[in-house]
C-alpha cells in the first residue's frame, strides 16, 4: 500500500470485528461466516497503529450492512462508536468534547472531523455545521470513491446516533451523498432537548 492510497486504521477494524463478537448469536455467527478470513486475519495480526487500505476496511462496513439491513447496521454501528468512545484512541476526545462544550450530543459530535484525522489518512477531510434549531450537519468532503458506499453512510450514521444514545437524549441521523458533489458525504443528526 502506498502511503498516497486511502487508509484506515487497522485500530477500528480491530473494534468492528470485536463488536461482530459480541452481536446477539444469530447475528455473530451469520456475520462471522461471511467474513473474509484473510481480511480478518490481516486485521489480527497488524497492530492497533497499522495503516489498512480503504478498499479493504470498507468491506466491513459493506458485509454489515449486506448481512444485517440497514436498522439492524445502524444499531450496529451505535453500539461500535459506544464501545470506540471509551477506548483509548477516542476517549480523550469524548471528555475534551464534554468539558469544552458541555453534555450535548453536538459536544461530541464536534470532534468528528479530530476522530476521522486519526483513524484516516487521505480519506477526506470532515467539518461541521449547527445553526440552532436545524440539524447537525458533518460534511466528509473529498472522499475517494472507496469510501462513497451504502455501507460508510450507515456508519457515519449510526456512529452519529451513539453521540445522541451516550448522553441519553433522543434522536436520529441521515446521511447520504451529495446529489451535486458524489465525492461528499452529508450526514445529518438530529435530537430533542431533554
Amino acid at each position: 500500500m502506498s502511503a498516497s492510497e486511502p487508509a484506515i486504521r487497522v485500530s477500528y477494524a480491530k473494534t468492528v470485528v470485536a463488536t461482530i463478537k459480541q452481536s446477539p448469536t444469530p447475528e455473530r455467527d451469520a456475520l462471522l461466516a461471511r467474513l473474509d478470513v484473510e481480511l480478518r486475519t490481516h486485521i489480527r495480526e497488524s497492530s492497533l497503529l497499522d495503516w489498512m487500505a480503504a478498499s479493504e476496511f470498507v468491506k466491513l462496513p459493506e458485509l454489515v450492512l449486506e448481512v444485517l439491513g440497514t436498522a439492524r447496521a445502524r444499531a450496529f454501528w451505535r453500539s461500535n462508536l459506544l464501545v470506540s468512545l471509551e477506548r483509548t484512541l477516542l476517549s480523550p476526545l469524548r471528555l475534551g468534547a464534554i468539558a469544552l462544550y458541555g453534555e450535548s450530543p453536538g459536544s461530541l459530535l464536534r470532534m468528528a472531523p479530530q476522530a476521522w484525522q486519526l483513524v484516516s489518512r487521505n480519506g477526506g477531510k470532515c467539518s461541521f455545521s449547527f445553526e440552532p434549531p436545524g440539524p447537525f450537519t458533518l460534511m466528509f468532503k473529498q472522499l475517494p470513491p472507496e469510501l462513497r458506499t451504502p455501507g460508510m453512510l450507515q456508519l457515519w450514521a449510526g456512529g452519529s446516533e451513539s453521540c445522541i444514545e451516550l448522553l441519553k437524549f433522543s434522536g436520529r441521523a441521515e446521511a447520504e451523498l451529495d446529489a451535486r458533489d458524489p465525492s461528499t458525504a452529508v450526514i445529518r443528526v438530529h435530537w430533542l432537548p431533554r
